[in-house]
């Protein structure tokens, strides 16, 4: 914080460098100890600065605010005005101000803005960057006092919550998502209500389990358009579960439409993803000043077979989400699997991070124990997903990006609240079961694509809350420690086939347990070789 340049007798900090030179995990790129590579950038030199501001304050009946901006140098880049912490625009330039310059002064009416609450005391901040766009002014800041009467309504609990766990495309449908927004609805519902009122709750709920509404982008972007009716005392949390896609700079969301997560034709982007660019335009149309986002989302990293590999989350994404609480103001809570294995290889059917999340509502990160309070529930998260994932590489910590000095309530819950809130027990893990016909030298009969098969399907059914719940959470990997791993071999004589099979942990065999069926019909055999390891496993657990 305190580390920073001195360009004459201008000093410069480091986050007024975030545009060109902001680098997450540098340290760790810089030794090599991680597979990203560092970005080319042009070096700090021969430093062109930015214009200084000077600030004429509204007057009471004047609602304009004055801005004079000198060239030093650097010419006159975008001029960015914010309201409370939330960006009114991007560049007030307008078109006549070229950005070389001398001097510029711009007129901002300011009258009724929907960002400001009536009767109190509003902050306005403006920076200024140079005409390269690379380096901001801090930011100089004005109070104005709004007309009107203060608020005497309670807030209002503004609430989207979306999960896609069932794509248009099979190959990146996912188990949990869509259950974890309903659990968080419930929560947010319960917390809301308990502190607003349930008449202040306008929960939004979008997930591909009926009888919700589905999270296509159409209905997403309509979702947000309902908050625009929002005042500015009133908060809004926004929950997102599914996959989400970094490339260049931006983060996207991928809505129900999506088959695949390539994202490189304009097209199909602009017609199954939601960009953090896209999000931030929709969110400033909200007056909300108090707002949070929270994001559980996987990757579409290739698959590493080994789950214990430490990959980390992606610069870009890191830097998109930076960029949108810098716009907006929110308090953002970022987390993120590599790809759909280590999303889903959790012993809770269940997204980690809203797994802390929820556990934290229940009581472990509540103040005074009964309020939901944004920044205890964030630290709470950071802090116990790492012990959640334990060996799953790919779960990365999750990321804050906050403005300082900031926290408020979302809810309030009380001992029988907090009963009501959904959380799952933990479940052992289930590995890839290995199967061999030693009369024939393979798995002659496929059992062992038969019995993944099986295994992915109702372990699907069981993490989306199917009316059979497994009573282990089943790992498409063959790499993970303490867990259980089922192998076996099979002779067939006519048309039986008769399967031994043994229940591995660690190097130890734990049971065994015999099946028969008919070779006719591997399926049906897959089918009660699953079951055989069903209650095999409720037998050692």
């Amino acid at each position: 914080e305190t580390l920073h340049w001195v360009v004459g007798n201008e000093p410069i900090a480091l986050s007024q460098l975030k545009e060109r030179y902001y680098e997450p995990n540098l340290l760790a790129k810089a030794l090599g100890f991680s597979k990203e590579a560092l970005r080319d950038v042009k070096a700090f030199k021969n430093v062109a600065l930015y214009p200084s501001i000077e600030l004429t304050k509204p007057e009471p009946g004047d609602a304009t605010l004055g801005i004079k901006l000198t060239n030093r140098g650097g010419g006159i880049g975008k001029v960015v005005v914010l309201i409370n912490g939330k960006e009114m625009a991007a560049d007030a330039r307008g078109e006549r101000i070229t950005p070389d310059a001398k001097s510029a002064e711009l007129s901002i009416d300011i009258k009724g803005h929907p960002y400001f609450i009536p009767g109190k005391k509003n902050q306005i901040e403006v920076k200024a960057y140079n005409a390269e766009g690379y380096l901001s002014s801090r930011g100089v800041v004005v109070d104005y006092d709004a007309p009107g009467t203060a608020p005497s309504e309670i807030p209002a609990l503004w609430a989207i919550v979306a999960g896609v766990s069932d794509y248009s495309g099979e190959a990146i449908d996912l188990r949990y998502a869509a259950k974890d927004a309903r659990d968080i609805a419930t929560a947010l519902k319960l917390g809301g209500s308990r502190l607003f009122g349930s008449d202040k709750v306008k929960l939004l709920t979008l997930t591909t389990l009926p009888p919700d509404k589905l999270p296509t982008k159409d209905n997403l972007r309509q979702a947000f358009k309902e908050l625009h009716a929002a005042r500015p005392w009133d908060i809004m949390v926004v929950y997102l579960a599914g996959h989400g896609v970094a490339q260049g700079d931006e983060y996207y969301y991928l809505t129900q439409e999506a088959r695949s997560a390539d994202l490189t034709d304009p097209a199909v982007r602009e017609r199954v993803a939601i960009s953090s660019g896209e999000m931030v335009e929709w969110i400033k149309q909200s007056p909300s000043t108090l707002q949070v986002m929270l994001l559980d989302t996987c990757a579409a990293g290739t698959f590493e077979k080994k789950l214990s590999e430490k990959r980390d989350i992606s610069s870009d994404q890191v830097r998109a989400l930076d960029r949108m609480k810098d716009r907006t103001g929110f308090h953002v809570l970022m987390g993120s699997a590599a790809d759909r294995v280590s999303y889903e290889a959790t012993q809770y059917e269940q997204g980690l991070l809203t797994y802390a999340l929820l556990e934290g509502m229940k009581g472990a990160a509540l103040r005074e124990q009964e309020f939901i309070d944004v920044s205890k529930l964030f630290s709470h998260a950071v802090d116990e997903v790492p012990k959640l994932a334990q060996n799953i590489g790919g779960i990365q910590s999750p990321r804050i990006a906050a403005p300082k000095g900031t926290s408020f309530d979302i809810g309030q819950l009380t001992a029988e609240d907090r009963q009501k809130i959904p959380l799952a027990q933990s479940k052992p893990f289930l590995l890839s079961p290995m199967f061999l016909n030693p009369g024939e030298g393979f798995d002659n009969l496929r059992l062992t694509a038969l019995v993944r098969k099986k295994l992915r399907d109702d372990s699907y059914a069981s993490g989306r809350g199917g009316a059979r719940r497994l009573p282990v959470v089943y790992v498409d990997a063959e790499q993970f420690t303490g867990v259980l791993l089922p192998s076996g071999t099979y002779s067939i004589a006519g048309d039986k086939v008769q399967a031994t099979l043994v229940l591995v942990r660690d190097q130890k065999r734990l049971t065994d347990l015999k099946v028969e069926g008919d070779a006719k019909d591997p399926s049906a055999l897959a089918a009660q070789i699953v079951e055989g390891i069903m209650g095999a496993v409720e037998n050692v657990k």
